[in-house]
């Protein structure tokens, strides 16, 4: 079982990195993709529809939303029937889980924890675990989970994204999270001609340079998932190179 992360900077696209690796790594299945950002768009690019969040299912036991027989289990049993039969979702190679957007007020530990939980008790029932994080940094301190075999950091051709980098190698060593590999992933606005700065600056190479695909900008602004995307999609034929020259 191999895990791999995307994080960056909100807008540099991580999220459909995830998902265009998702679909190119089918062959792979079983796979577990799990949304811990609260902006939710991940499902949308899987077309995943019909599940709760983790926030969802908090709420519901909250506010006694739950049938009477359910009610009458202790919390941790209500918790882990209702992720069980609510939360995950079941797609043809895949399966998914999304943490959602919190309910009530206070920080997100409860959800958080019942995320690594999930991640702990399923990861080795699958080939491979796929997270889309939340933007910025605050996710690597929730650690959501502390052994990596690729950590992606997405970039776009601004200074603050490229100075995040620092800050994620920093607090990845502060945190004591392992990981195997880092890579940096450019998106479709980095200049060609500017790629040599990643490695000048961060000391990191840029693995790959997402290309323009307008397949993707178009199913992105309608909100339909990448399934629909043709095999001419140059973005999902930049993804299945890396996945080769990376043997994942």
């Amino acid at each position: 079982m191999k895990k791999i992360i995307s994080v960056g900077r909100g807008g540099t696209g991580k999220t459909s990195f995830i998902a265009g690796l998702s679909f190119v790594l089918r062959d792979k299945s079983p796979l577990l993709i799990i949304d811990a950002d609260p902006d939710e768009s991940l499902s949308h690019f899987l077309g995943a529809e019909n599940f709760k969040t983790i926030s969802e299912v908090l709420f519901d036991i909250k506010e006694k939303k739950v049938r009477e027989e359910v009610e009458k289990l202790t919390l941790p049993e209500k918790i882990n029937y209702l992720i069980q039969q609510e939360a995950i979702y079941e797609g043809d190679f895949f399966d998914f889980i999304s943490l959602g957007v919190k309910w009530s007020e206070g920080c997100y530990c409860q959800p958080n924890n019942i995320l690594k939980g999930i991640i702990k008790r399923l990861e080795e029932n699958y080939n491979l675990v796929l997270i889309d994080s939340p933007a910025g940094l605050e996710h690597i301190n929730r650690r959501i989970t502390t052994d990596l075999d690729y950590l992606f950091i997405l970039v776009d051709l601004s200074q603050k994204s490229l100075e995040s980098i620092g800050r994620f190698k920093k607090l990845l060593q502060e945190l004591k999270i392992k990981f195997k590999e880092i890579f940096i992933v450019a998106n479709f606005r980095y200049p060609e001609d500017k790629i040599y700065l990643i490695e000048k600056e961060t000391g990191l190479a840029c693995i790959i340079k997402l290309p323009y695909d307008k397949e993707v900008e178009e199913l992105t602004l309608k909100g339909e998932p990448f399934y629909k995307l043709s095999k001419n999609s140059l973005f999902l034929k930049k993804i299945k190179e890396l996945v080769e020259n990376l043997k994942l």
